[in-house]
């Protein structure tokens, strides 16, 4: 599932199966650091959507707090 609520929607197959092979190579969420604050966000979701710096904390993404590893 994309983060968005929707199955993965990709319309490149060629894209898809490249953001797959990151994901199991790389893992599945990427850590984004935005104004002193970490985030962990699904490459599927960038890929797909993109992603602006000023929304990241409004997303509903996964807050990393201090300590704690990505």
């Amino acid at each position: 599932m994309c983060h968005c609520g929707q199955p993965l929607h990709y319309t490149d197959k060629a894209l898809q199966d490249h953001i797959e092979e990151m994901c199991s190579r790389l893992g599945e969420r990427i850590e984004v650091e935005v104004s002193g604050r970490k985030f962990l966000v699904p490459r599927h979701y960038i890929a797909l959507h993109g992603l602006k710096g000023a929304d990241v904390a409004a997303l509903g993404f996964e807050e990393v707090k201090d300590g704690e590893q990505g």
